[in-house]
């Protein structure tokens, strides 16, 4: 058993315990401390959250002495030298080892100690409960380390990924889906839009990409590549260019619409065709006048500003869409690069690939919802989520990521949100979001914006979250009767990551040629 730190001064309901430290030991902001109970031998699990010198009743016995004792120089000297730690309470335990949240408080004068190994073991038994997915270590001050994971089937109730450059968002989500791409083929996958190239690509000095794993089931995808799959006009809906253009005039979707049930995966090919002299025409004998000339005019435009953009093609060879369904299917991690797409191809790329997936699940659903269950969770990764689900573009409108957030669930589809200014997102994803990454925020708004939309009551975590370092994180889980408190995590480097796996992956290469040696 650890020694003793500390004992407990007071205790406030609901949660508040007070603690003072003892003289040669050390209490810090985050510490999670353990709390035995005098009278009951209870163990209560408490996080420090703030600190402050002594109260007033003491600072008065100082004053009173300064006023007698004329040598004293200062206040600070006369002093007691303990500070009052004070601490959230964070569980206590049945009798087989299970946490849960108490309606009672610890003793006055109980002592308080550093976890021991056994304090915490209920995170090793979450393994158990298919917590599959390991992203990190507990952060706790001990000799030992204790993984810490996401668990898969909670995947469709969202992750949001909250901080500021620096603080190790890109690195998490390479850890998270490492995770991802060393499960049991067929139980996961992932559709991954890149706004900066840096999961799969070593881009930064000294940082690893995804392919330095050499897993064949992470696939990339830069589709202003001569060689990259492409997106064929034959595939686009009207509603897809309604997306793209933010709202096309009633008139032009409905001449969309009305193009696309007479020609079907033709109506774009027809409207390339078109000479402008041929408008009129076109318009009067195969649209029998229900459409304007200046209205298709404008429509082709459009089609063609879409046409022009490397993304798509008019081959029907290549089929981005068919083949990444195809891949996630399968259980492939799909990585697509759009760093270098402009606005119009980035909107069109996202919503497109998205929208076609929810669909296949959603008809899937309808038609045989037993296959459904058969088929691999879907992480959707938006990197710079604000730019279709900030509060701002969604009172525009809705669109196929707000729809997930809402409805992902029912189609084993989840969205990792990656934000820097959380309370710039529309506060009905937010509060979707069941899972939460938080790795360091600067603002106040910021960090008030998670506390806020949290599944937890992360109220006294503000302090904590300001002071988060580089790859720290508090992670908040959705289901309380199994992770009753919000976890602070130190995340895994990616690049150790990636050189245990190639050890491992050598050393069973190496066994398996002496074997076969052997077998000879």
């Amino acid at each position: 058993m650890s020694e003793v730190i500390g004992v407990v001064l007071a205790s406030e309901f609901p949660d508040k315990v007070y603690i003072v430290c003892n003289k040669n030991s050390q209490i810090l902001l985050g510490d999670i401390l353990r709390v035995e109970d005098r009278l009951t031998g209870k163990r209560y699990l408490v996080r420090v959250t703030s600190a402050k010198q002594p109260g007033e009743e003491d600072l008065a016995k100082i004053a009173r002495r300064m006023l007698r004792d004329k040598n004293a120089e200062n206040l600070a000297s006369l002093a007691p030298p303990e500070v009052v730690y004070i601490a959230s309470l964070l569980c206590t335990f049945r009798e087989d080892g299970k946490p849960y949240i108490p309606k009672d408080l610890p003793s006055l004068l109980s002592r308080v100690y550093l976890p021991d190994r056994e304090d915490l073991a209920f995170i090793e038994k979450l393994k158990e409960r298919e917590y599959d997915r390991e992203i990190g270590v507990i952060r706790v001050r001990s000799s030992y380390k204790l993984r810490v994971a996401i668990k898969g089937e909670d995947i469709p109730r969202h992750l949001g990924v909250y901080a500021i450059t620096g603080k190790g968002k890109t690195n998490f989500v390479k850890v998270l889906l490492y995770a991802l791409a060393t499960a049991p083929r067929g139980k996961y996958s992932a559709l991954v839009f890149d706004a900066h190239d840096e999961y799969y690509k070593n881009v930064q000095a000294g940082l690893l990409g995804l392919q330095e794993l050499g897993i064949e089931t992470i696939k990339y995808y830069d589709l202003h590549a001569e060689n990259s799959p492409k997106i064929p006009l034959s595939d686009l809906r009207p509603s897809d260019l309604d997306v793209v253009f933010r709202g096309l005039p009633e008139a032009q979707y409905e001449a969309a619409v009305l193009l696309y049930y007479k020609y079907r995966s033709f109506w774009i090919r027809r409207l390339l065709e078109l000479e402008q002299g041929e408008l009129k025409s076109f318009c009067k004998e195969e649209l029998e006048d229900l459409v304007r000339v200046n209205t298709l005019s404008a429509l082709i435009r459009k089609v063609k500003l879409l046409a022009s953009r490397p993304a798509f093609s008019v081959k029907e060879e290549g089929n981005l869409v068919a083949e990444v369904l195809d891949e996630i299917d399968r259980g492939c991690i799909c990585i697509v690069n759009t760093r270098n797409l402009d606005e119009i191809e980035e909107r069109a790329v996202l919503s497109i690939l998205t929208g076609r997936l929810v669909n296949a699940r959603k008809d899937l659903l309808d038609k045989n919802p037993e296959e459904l269950l058969n088929k691999p969770i879907v992480l959707v990764v938006l990197e710079e989520a604000l730019s279709v689900l900030g509060a701002k573009v969604l009172k525009k409108g809705s669109n196929i990521f707000a729809d997930l957030t809402r409805e992902g669930r029912k189609y084993r589809i989840g969205l990792l949100v990656v934000a820097q200014l959380p309370q710039r997102l529309d506060p009905d994803v937010a509060g979707n979001i069941n899972t939460n990454v938080i790795m360091g925020l600067a603002q106040e708004r910021s960090r008030r914006a998670v506390v806020e939309n949290a599944m937890d009551d992360l109220d006294s975590l503000l302090g904590e979250i300001r002071m988060l370092d580089v790859g720290e994180a508090i992670v908040s889980y959705p289901n309380k009767s199994e992770v009753p408190f919000p976890l602070p995590v130190k995340i895994h480097h990616f690049n150790e990551l990636v050189r245990e796996f190639k050890a491992k992956n050598v050393k069973t290469i190496k066994v398996g040629a002496v074997d076969k040696a052997l077998m000879e």
